[in-house]
């Protein structure tokens, strides 16, 4: 299950085109997870990785968008920010 802070991220995001440009300018995964945090969600690098398939990472704001499953996979293998101690 999505942690309540995952959902509100998402819901923030679909609903401020601020946001969205903001989330399409990251680069990896450390700096989505700090640009979350700025936005008030407490979520980790594993939990984004966890759920990086759920649909609402399917709009055309994420960095992956209209990119290859390589591409989308090294995003969230790429600067995790050491909050991983699986390495995942």
């Amino acid at each position: 299950m999505r942690s309540q802070a995952l959902e509100q991220f998402l819901q923030a995001v679909e609903a401020n085109p601020a946001l969205q440009a903001q989330c399409a300018a990251v680069r990896n995964l450390a700096q989505l997870v700090q640009l979350a945090q700025a936005a008030g969600a407490e979520i980790s690098a594993r939990e984004l990785q966890l759920w990086a398939h759920h649909e609402g990472f399917g709009a055309p704001w994420w960095p992956w968008a209209g990119q290859s499953e390589p591409v989308r996979l090294a995003f969230f293998r790429s600067g995790r920010g050491g909050d991983d101690p699986a390495g995942i």
